[in-house]
């Protein structure tokens, strides 16, 4: 049975370091951000794919987990809500897999301090990085029967 790794911080958290230090033997990597940069051309406005980026994001999770893979979803997955919406979407097609929650765990001024060192779009404004940070709710043990475990990310060591 696959198994779906759902990352859940804040920009700048370190997922995405995270996630490419991952063993990839019978894992695929999905970033939505990368969907994202790939669908945005330079002059459009930053969600104005959104749409289609998250069933982009939602069909290649989905169709790596029918393929047998286990998956890392890159996101931020602040709250149960977004979190909800990932496998609600997913189930749709396909529901036989497990849960993780990879939970990063790292203090605002790190992620500032991070997130300060991008460019471009991949730069988020450092007042949206403070409202997520204070909006963040870390996944519960019963938030989904498939849950199997959850990893916890000292993200400020990464």
């Amino acid at each position: 049975m696959s198994i779906l790794y759902i990352l859940c911080g804040v920009p700048g958290s370190g997922k995405s370091t995270w996630a490419n230090t991952f063993n990839y033997n019978d894992t695929r990597y999905v970033s939505r951000d990368e969907i994202r940069f790939n669908l945005v051309k330079n002059e459009e406005e930053y969600f104005s794919h959104e749409k289609e980026v998250f069933n982009k994001f939602v069909g290649t999770i989905t169709q790596t987990l029918v393929d047998g893979f286990n998956v890392i979803a890159d996101a931020t997955h602040l709250n149960m809500a977004s979190r909800r919406k990932l496998t609600y979407n997913i189930d749709k097609i396909f529901s036989d897999y497990k849960i993780v929650y990879v939970i990063f765990e790292t203090n605002l001024d790190t992620c500032l301090a991070r997130n300060a060192t991008r460019e471009g779009r991949e730069s988020v404004p450092a007042d949206v990085v403070k409202s997520m940070y204070n909006n963040f709710r870390a996944p519960r043990p019963d938030e989904d029967k498939r849950m199997i475990g959850t990893i916890i990310v000292k993200g400020d060591i990464i």
